[in-house]
């Protein structure tokens, strides 16, 4: 069984927002050092044209040391058939990558989103021979960070030297252009999906996203800014829309990488909302959260609407209300499972009502412990006082930091009534259940409260004592 924790997020007008963080690459980042370049001219030049531009700003060299933002521009224009431009970069000596340890190149580039949807774009890899290699499918993965940067992601199975950027010219009369700005691979890396090791004290902010579709057509839907979801400034976002008629029917995916595996006993925070005239209930229902390890799913799936109560249900309903809530990825036997992504699925078909250009927002994804462990104890009106005690389940985990405690008399209220792990409550004078609920915080830059456990205190009389009889 899934369990889901939920907590309204307050944001005030004029508040000021966390730092954007800005995709680096680890410390021990290889990048080419030498490329070449080239292309071809639809018609042979009488109805297309090519060029490559600034072709050395690509490479690692003296001057032009990497990463930076000095960038190739590749330009294509046709107005019959097909023009190409390329640039291809070689690393300073053959990587080894085969199937079972495959390694992979990230090339950054701007967000052409014609281009890349459009299938404009293709990357390949050649050994040290000039022959090409076979690579992970589909071929390359489209990765957007914080910053606004793109990277294409190439996974060889064979040791290559090269790696090629071919960008082609609109189907359609026009023209389009690409800026490529290096590559690079991580050595070492011990996943696919972004070259960074494991740090089991990271406060689980995702440092790439990925969009997807099904049952749509390509360049009827976009997912604008779509790093705005991870760049833990929740005045933006990224956004779900139709780009031309309003569509009726489909699924857009929004999928964000964290960095590395989650710790045990992990949850995700989710800010949401909405600008369309979609009912609140319609929009939960259409979500659909699931978590990845890798590219298997695991735990069991959830829909928003299983984690949201009334209050938040109701602040859902338009407005761009912002509302955050947990999902705590479990196994059927309610286990906590081990994931590095969460897949976030809008299915336009619940919504109810046709998805256009005002449409679902996603403002923060991000980890946190999951909720504490506390149990609730009795207390006596006579004495009104009771001892609370709650413990984050991650203490255990080596090297993962510290733990700080907030107490609360609400369940989405933000003024605490104690901030200490252990607390005694006084005033419990009346009979009844006294409920207050506790959330705890990982330490470190940018780590998140946990969501919260509700504690009932059951106050009760206390007994009374039974009449003496006195005897003369």
């Amino acid at each position: 069984m899934i369990k889901f924790y939920l907590k309204l997020l307050l944001v005030l007008t004029g508040c000021v927002a966390l730092a954007r963080f800005s995709f680096a690459q680890p410390s021990n980042a290889v990048y080419p050092d030498k490329q070449t370049n080239g292309g071809s001219a639809a018609g042979g030049g009488l109805t297309g044209s090519y060029s490559v531009i600034n072709a050395d700003n690509a490479r690692n060299a003296t001057g032009n040391t990497k990463p930076n933002n000095n960038f190739a521009l590749l330009t294509v224009s046709s107005t019959l058939g097909t023009s190409t431009a390329w640039i291809q970069l070689e690393f300073p000596s053959e990587v080894t990558s085969s199937t079972s340890t495959p390694v992979t190149v990230y090339v950054r580039t701007n967000n052409n989103s014609s281009a890349l949807l459009g299938g404009g774009v293709e990357l390949t890899a050649y050994d040290k021979n000039g022959i090409q290699v076979a690579v992970q499918s589909p071929g390359y993965r489209t990765y957007y960070t914080a910053d606004g940067s793109v990277f294409l992601a190439i996974t060889p199975t064979a040791t290559f030297k090269y790696v090629r950027t071919k960008l082609s010219s609109p189907v359609a009369l026009g023209t389009s252009s690409l800026q490529v700005y290096y590559a690079f691979y991580g050595p070492g890396a011990t996943n696919t999906s972004n070259p960074y090791p494991f740090n089991v004290a990271d406060c689980g902010s995702p440092n790439v996203t990925t969009k997807g579709y099904s049952g749509l057509t390509l360049g009827s839907f976009d997912v604008l800014n779509a790093g705005n979801a991870i760049d833990n400034d929740l005045n933006s976002k990224s956004s779900f829309v139709s780009t031309g008629v309003a569509l009726l029917s489909g699924h857009i995916t929004q999928t964000f990488f964290f960095n590395g595996v989650s710790n045990n006993a992990d949850a995700v925070r989710v800010v949401l909302s909405q600008s369309g005239s979609f009912l609140a209930v319609s929009v939960s229902s259409a979500i659909t959260l699931q978590a990845y390890n890798g590219n298997t799913a695991v735990g069991t799936s959830a829909l928003a609407n299983a984690l949201l109560d009334a209050d938040l249900l109701g602040l859902l309903g338009g407005n761009n209300n912002q509302v955050a809530f947990y999902f705590a990825p479990k196994d059927a036997g309610g286990n906590s499972v081990i994931f590095d992504r969460l897949e976030l699925d809008l299915n336009i078909g619940a919504l109810g009502a046709g998805l256009g250009s005002n449409g679902l927002n996603i403002h923060d994804v991000r980890r946190s412990p999951d909720v504490p462990l506390a149990t609730g104890p009795k207390a006596c009106s006579n004495i009104g006082t009771a001892a609370l005690s709650a413990l984050a389940p991650q203490l255990a985990i080596s090297g993962i930091g510290g733990f700080s405690y907030t107490w609360y008399a609400t369940a989405h209220g933000t003024s605490p009534v104690a901030n200490t792990q252990n607390w005694v409550v006084s005033g419990l004078s009346i009979p009844g259940t006294a409920s207050y609920y506790v959330e705890t915080t990982k330490s470190g830059t940018g780590c998140i409260a946990s969501p919260r456990k509700k504690v009932d205190i059951i106050v009760s009389n206390p007994p009374v004592s039974p009449g003496v009889a006195l005897n003369p």
